[in-house]
């Protein structure tokens, strides 16, 4: 009985021990991970922050995460350029930036260190990145191709960012073109995703594996597609129409100034100058104007059909912007932040609804007729659903609850004096699973930071200039850490992390419970085998019928038992 306890817990303990230290390895600690944090991206560089912002855990200079660009409206001038388009984490390795005009570079950071991994080569001006996390990729969309690579968009490998993956995937065929667009890519869809591109009126079908257009399907009376939004609850998506309008004289949908980009013959679509051609206007510049007739276009995934498109309030087009859940589709308008409009996701197939207007009580004066939202948080955390907006014409935001018919609205001031935003643009991010909402104030290179549980701003950082913030947490470790202990889910916050991170995530790479069971299991087994022949080993067997007392158990015969003369063909 000891020779079969000994043997067991000497084979057991290895497996015992890898669980122990995965625990250890994976138990969060201070002094060697960031932890949950906010990550800003800005001209300094790159600063991550405690949720609440009361401490800097990190920071990274400019000249180490930005990108000399030369050539920005004609100048031949090199600068630094750290104008962070899009900041993307993988929720369980790295953190992706794309950064600044006219480069052809995607950042890629240590989700637990904040450390940047290295600078990879891409296609040109990158914009938009999406995630899918069931094939472990990170997709990027750019404005313009490389002479190296001839292609519009580029994927990496989350697991192995520096393997190469070539990919030809061109919109249009004249590669000095300015291809402007927005992706949608998502587990529910499967192995294809949808692009648009700004001056070309349809939805393009991608194959993921196979890198390339299959299909595009046309846009009516459009110049172009520009922002999507994709709801998995109906598998729909929600293009962004752009149009063309007229210019530069009297009585034209602009009026007589046609703005920095000056005006070029044009054919209408839409509004009152539809059917005339070759006149002076713009196109894809229309937004707001009384051309802006076409809208939000909605397109089943599964039927491959457009099934509808959506308006504002007033009559003119919106930029669609999905909740994490996909349950309502949220539309800005040019408007001056007047109104959003909000639908509801409806059934596969089906058109979806006006869920309600909402009225807002923001500023609008001088900017009647422009966009002062291009950024929003949403809220939804089991207990709460909460729409954060903040106004880029005013120092306040908006806390909107959805969830009845006539949803309440409650306003926070955050900064008394002059208007902080940069232009009319702010950006508005929540801190996943805290009730900390930060709101950037770039103009005056402010942060702050506003409880929404109480509605007071609890701090105020300065000397921030942001130019993209994003709220990390490496969710794969949080749910490891939670199996281990022994915990369910996330904690408290199960339902918004996940939704962070992906409702759909999956990872077939996981370290999870069962694995660490199995390891067990199977470690258990190997101990009993050899316990077996142990025990065989010293037993007496019998032979040619002879009893075993007449036996030979010479070292002859114990070689001949053991494990290593088992003949294994």
């Amino acid at each position: 009985m000891k020779l079969l306890l000994s043997a067991f817990s000497f084979f057991l303990a290895p497996a015992l021990a890898v669980t122990a230290n995965t625990k250890d390895q994976y138990h969060l600690r201070d002094d060697d991970h960031i932890g949950p944090a906010m990550w800003v991206f800005g001209d300094e560089g790159l600063k991550i922050y405690s949720p609440d912002g009361k401490s800097l855990r990190k920071s990274t200079s400019a000249e180490r995460v930005c990108h000399e660009t030369s050539g920005y409206r004609g100048s031949t001038e090199v600068t630094l350029s750290c104008s962070f388009y899009d900041v993307v984490s993988d929720g369980k390795k790295f953190v992706w930036a794309a950064v600044s005009r006219g480069s052809s570079k995607i950042d890629v950071f240590s989700i637990d260190t904040g450390d940047i991994v290295g600078s990879f080569e891409t296609c040109n001006t990158p914009r938009d990145l999406e995630y899918h996390p069931l094939r472990d990729e990170m997709w990027v969309r750019c404005l313009g191709v490389t002479e190296n690579e001839v292609s519009y968009m580029d994927v990496f490998s989350v697991q192995s960012p520096t393997v190469d993956s070539t990919t030809r995937i061109l919109m249009s065929d004249n590669t000095t073109d300015n291809s402007y667009g927005y992706m949608a890519i998502d587990n529910t869809m499967g192995d294809v995703g949808y692009t648009t591109m700004w001056g070309s009126p349809f939805l393009y079908k991608i194959g993921l594996s196979e890198k390339v257009v299959l299909e595009k399907f046309d846009i009516e009376l459009a110049h172009g597609g520009y922002e999507l939004a994709y709801s998995p609850v109906n598998q729909h998506i929600f293009v962004r129409a752009l149009t063309c309008c007229t210019c530069g004289f009297e009585g034209a949908d602009l009026g007589v100034d046609c703005g920095r980009y000056g005006t070029e013959l044009v054919n209408i679509t839409t509004g009152p100058s539809a059917g005339q051609n070759n006149v002076d206007g713009q196109c894809g510049r229309c937004d707001g104007s009384v051309a802006d007739t076409l809208g939000v276009y909605e397109f089943d995934t599964n039927a491959e059909t457009f099934v509808g498109k959506h308006l504002m309030e007033d009559g003119l087009g919106g930029d669609p912007f999905a909740s994490p859940d996909g349950k309502y589709i949220v539309m800005f308008g040019r408007n001056g932040g007047r109104s959003v409009r909000v639908l509801e996701a409806g059934n596969p197939g089906k058109v979806s609804t006006v869920a309600f207007d909402i009225k807002l009580d923001f500023n609008t004066t001088s900017v009647e007729d422009d966009a002062v939202f291009n950024d929003f948080a949403f809220i939804q955390d089991g207990e709460r659903e909460m729409i954060v907006l903040a106004s880029g014409n005013e120092n306040k935001l908006v806390l909107i609850d959805p969830k009845s018919s006539n949803p309440s609205t409650s306003y926070i001031s955050f900064r008394d004096g002059d208007i902080s935003s940069d232009g009319t643009r702010r950006q508005v991010e929540w801190a996943v699973g805290t009730n900390y909402v930060w709101v950037d104030g770039a103009d005056a290179s402010e942060v702050y930071i506003i409880d929404v549980g109480t509605k007071q701003v609890v701090e105020t950082l300065t000397n921030v200039n942001s130019t993209k913030m994003v709220f990390v947490q490496n969710y794969e470790r949080t749910r490891l850490q939670n199996m281990i202990t022994g915990e369910s889910g996330f904690g408290s916050d199960s339902s918004s992390t996940e939704r962070a991170f992906g409702a759909n995530y999956e990872d077939d790479n996981d370290i999870d419970a069962v694995g660490i069971i199995s390891l067990i299991l199977a470690t258990v087994a190997l101990a009993v085998g050899v316990v077996n022949l142990v025990v065989m080993k010293n037993r007496k067997p019998q032979s040619h019928g002879q009893p075993t007392s007449s036996i030979n158990t010479s070292s002859k015969m114990d070689e001949e038992v053991s494990l290593g003369s088992k003949n294994v063909a």
